[in-house]
Order: structure tokens, then C-alpha cells, then sequence
């Protein structure tokens, strides 16, 4: 059997979800022909894995546990809201984490051994987002820049870093949906 897989670190908050219930609620906003991200779904993605065999999965548990066993909980910065690929033509409006240095040697360490064990990994930096909404086709990209600009470097405040997740993206109607397969809570402090 097959499944779509990645690994990546699930990010909860309060003051995020207040602060995205009203920018969805903003019909001018909306026009953008947004698709908004469900707040369980929000993670910041350290490895996407695509179509593997089920078998594949002890595997990456042993993985990620020797590359993760070390990382401890801590508290990061959620600041600023961009777009990908850029503000001319976006396809994803999202938010910024700051201060992830606590994870790279993790994350490097996990990429290396993904690679040695026949996985495809992408070798791009990780540039650490939360991605709220997809956009169809701005209408309105005065509103939309007006918007951006304003926001560019909005604080939402802290969020714990708490765990790393082996997901399964499950692609439904209703939008993906990301089954916890395995769970590393990081070491408490």
C-alpha cells in the first residue's frame, strides 16, 4: 500500500486563529478567491516525502527519533505574513516563525539520513512558514497589496515548539486531511 507522506512540526495558537477568524470574515479580502487553511492543519513542513509504501514507516519513526531525540520545547516568535512565489502572481498568502535555529541540526541530521535510506528530499533551506490560505486568482490586488503592506510585520506574539509529526496527507472535497501517523514530543525543560 501507498501513502503521501511528510514530516513536520505542528503549530497551535490562539492569537494566530483570532487574528486569521477576522481576516477571513473581510469580505474585500475574500474576493482574492482564498481558500484558508484549517488550524489543525498548521505545520511548518521539514520534509515532504509524496507516495511511499506503508512499510516505509518504521523506518522513518527510527529516524526521525534518532535525529529528534535531543530537541527540547521552546518558544518561538510568530511575525510577518508574505506570499509565495511573489506578490505579482501569489498562490499562498503565510505567516513567519522566527528563531528555528534549535531545530537545524535536527533537521539537517534527519535529511541526511532520509537521503542515505532512498528518500527524495528536497535540498532548498528551510524557509519556516505556516501557510494560511492558497488563492485561486486575486481580484482585487489593490486591496490585496494594501493588505500585505500593512501586515508585512504583524506580531501574533509566541508559540511553543513541542513535537515533530509523521503525517499522511489525505486528499478529500473538503480539503487535505493530515493523519498524526507517529508522534516525537520534544523533551520538556
Amino acid at each position: 500500500m501507498i501513502a503521501r507522506l511528510f514530516i513536520g512540526i505542528p503549530v497551535e495558537s490562539a492569537t494566530v486563529g483570532q487574528v486569521v477568524k477576522t481576516w477571513r470574515n473581510d469580505l474585500l479580502l475574500n474576493h482574492s478567491r482564498m481558500n484558508w487553511v484549517k488550524p489543525e492543519n498548521w505545520h511548518i513542513t521539514l520534509f515532504f516525502l509524496g507516495n511511499q509504501q506503508i512499510s516505509s514507516i518504521a523506518l522513518l519513526q527510527r529516524l526521525i527519533e534518532e535525529s529528534f531525540c535531543a530537541v527540547k520545547v521552546f518558544s518561538t516568535q510568530v511575525i510577518g505574513i508574505g506570499v509565495f512565489p511573489g506578490q505579482s502572481k501569489p498562490k499562498v498568502l503565510w505567516i513567519g516563525l522566527e528563531n528555528l535555529e534549535m531545530l537545524m541540526p535536527a533537521r539537517n541530521m534527519l535529511g541526511e539520513l532520509l537521503l542515505k535510506n532512498g528518500f527524495a528530499v528536497d535540498k532548498k533551506p528551510l524557509k519556516p512558514h505556516l501557510t494560511l490560505a492558497r488563492m485561486k486568482s486575486p481580484e482585487h490586488s489593490t486591496y490585496f497589496d494594501s493588505f500585505l503592506t500593512h501586515n508585512r510585520q504583524f506580531s501574533f506574539g509566541p508559540v511553543s515548539i513541542n513535537r515533530i509529526v509523521l503525517y499522511e496527507s489525505i486528499l478529500s472535497l473538503n480539503g487535505p486531511v493530515y493523519k498524526p501517523l507517529f508522534v516525537l514530543p520534544f523533551e520538556i525543560v
